[in-house]
């Protein structure tokens, strides 16, 4: 952000605030459906929320009680036109529920569901319950689909609120708060983007640099992932929708290597696991999570393959005092273009914060710069990776912050990790079999608060500095973004 900018800020940001809605008004619907169902489901939700184990994941369609929806998904109504575009599109927000609410019934009590089977038909099991849900979810979308309305009502709800609070911004003077974080952001910023001059092998090295792998290695032809791509976006939306399997192939082959600076025990990433009522990472079990989403390139949908890594803490000399704090992480975001080739590499602490963009340097014809707001920090290009090689994200010790991506052969003494979908974290078993999320219900990692909190509370960001879960990422202080807004790129950059 240039200097001049700052001169500027403050009205605009004033005007801002005073627009800002401090309050978003309660939607009901008079739809009459079949009772026995609605009001099984009614009680659920009220179950659910009264046990504190809501799945944040994704957003409840309010007065749909068997949908959830996404930012995506908001993002892709408009492009609806056919019928099977339509029914396609409700369908997968019937999916993500039954999804959610199948996580939320591993994570209740057992006095919980013993007291809600004994209600509703004598039985004590869980799979008895969701099916049970499926069943209801199956009638009531069917019944709701006869109804000529039904679009139409649907896709004024269909919405995801952001992560930032206009209450929090209003009392915390954020106007004002905003011009000593965008110098502070901005000087940061600089200091980041000098660790990407020098040569890789001339970065600085604290303890021992490590390289994690993946442990299973597959090779995939460029025509091979193509045809994948292809295949899988033949749906009445476009979309790219893989199966287990081939998820599963492209997940290992696009997998980046790990180069760590192992200078203490927190810097080594591992598996996520309860310790009594608290969340601690097992370095002994180096685990990398996935998980998919999807964008728009040039107005069309593509894939995107996230793999999230977790430290049991952040700390070291190099880290401000005011990040320190248990557990901490990375998300590397690899997104594939129509035809599944690269285009763009982003990395982000699983804070949200510290995002960083690394473009294929030949697709972009320029970045799109906004006026009182930072450009996208892109403090390198996309590098080459040719045949035999992989994607090499190197980190610092103890800040974990990304200090270069590198094109890497197989490394020297590589130390395997292994890849599991990310949902295994939001019903974590704990060591007696039951099982609870590592999230709350604001999408928020237990137990993983920082002194930040009070420090940039006008920044609107409930527990700013936080680990989040995905879907709940703002990335900027100032303005409002979302690591999972779908048209990022498009609006940041304008691609040839």
């Amino acid at each position: 952000m240039k200097r001049y900018q700052f001169t500027f800020l403050l009205p605009f940001l004033l005007f801002l605030v005073s627009c800002a809605p401090l309050s978003t008004q309660q939607i009901t619907l008079s739809f009459e459906r079949p009772k026995p169902c609605q009001e099984f489901l009614n009680r659920l939700d009220e179950v659910v929320k009264k046990a504190g184990v809501r799945d944040a994941s994704n957003v409840v369609v309010p007065g749909f009680p068997y949908l959830r929806t996404n930012r995506f998904l908001a993002a892709l109504k408009k492009n609806l036109k056919e019928d099977g575009e339509r029914d396609a599109w409700v369908r997968w927000m019937q999916e993500l529920d039954l999804k959610s609410r199948k996580k939320e019934i591993s994570n209740l009590p057992d006095e919980t569901i013993l007291s809600l089977m004994a209600k509703e038909a004598g039985k004590t099991d869980r799979e008895e319950l969701i099916s049970r849900i499926k069943t209801c979810s199956s009638e009531l979308l069917n019944h709701d689909q006869t109804r000529p309305d039904f679009y139409t009502t649907l896709d004024s709800r269909v919405d995801v609120p952001d992560e930032y609070s206009f209450f929090r911004r209003a009392i915390g003077l954020y106007p004002l708060i905003t011009l000593p974080v965008a110098v502070a952001t901005n000087s940061s910023r600089k200091k980041i983007r000098t660790w990407f001059n020098p040569n890789p092998d001339d970065l600085p090295i604290e303890g021992q640099l490590r390289a994690f792998v993946p442990y299973e290695k597959i090779f995939l032809h460029e025509k091979e992932i193509e045809a994948v791509i292809e295949e899988s976006s033949g749906n009445p939306l476009g979309v790219p929708l893989l199966g287990v399997n081939m998820e599963k192939k492209l997940v290992r082959f696009f997998s980046p290597v790990f180069i760590q600076d192992v200078a203490a025990s927190y810097d080594r990433l591992g598996q996520i696991v309860w310790r009594g009522d608290r969340l601690e990472v097992d370095p002994e079990r180096p685990t990398v999570y996935y998980y998919l989403s999807h964008a728009f390139l040039k107005g069309k949908p593509i894939l995107q393959i996230n793999y999230v890594i977790w430290y049991p803490e952040r700390a070291g000399k190099r880290t401000p005092w005011l990040e320190f704090g248990h557990l901490d992480g990375l998300t590397t975001r690899v997104s594939l273009d129509g035809q599944g080739k690269v285009f763009m590499v982003e990395v982000m602490m699983n804070c949200g914060c510290y995002r960083l963009f690394a473009p294929e340097k030949e697709r972009v014809d320029r970045v799109v710069s906004k006026p009182l707001r930072f450009d996208p920090f892109m403090p390198q290009w996309l590098p080459v990776v040719s045949p035999g090689e992989r994607l090499g994200i190197r980190v610092n010790s103890g800040w974990h912050q990304v200090e270069r991506l590198i094109a890497v052969k197989e490394p020297p003494d590589p130390i395997p990790y292994e890849l599991v979908p990310y949902d295994v974290l939001e019903a974590l078993p704990h060591e007696d079999g039951r099982t609870e999320s590592v999230f709350d219900n604001r999408g928020i990692i237990k137990g993983s608060e920082r002194v930040e909190r009070f420090i940039l509370f006008s920044m609107g960001i409930p527990s700013v500095g936080s680990m989040r879960q995905q879907g709940h990422h703002a990335v900027e202080l100032i303005g409002r973004v979302h690591f999972d807004d779908p048209f990022l790129f498009d609006q940041n950059f304008i691609f040839k």
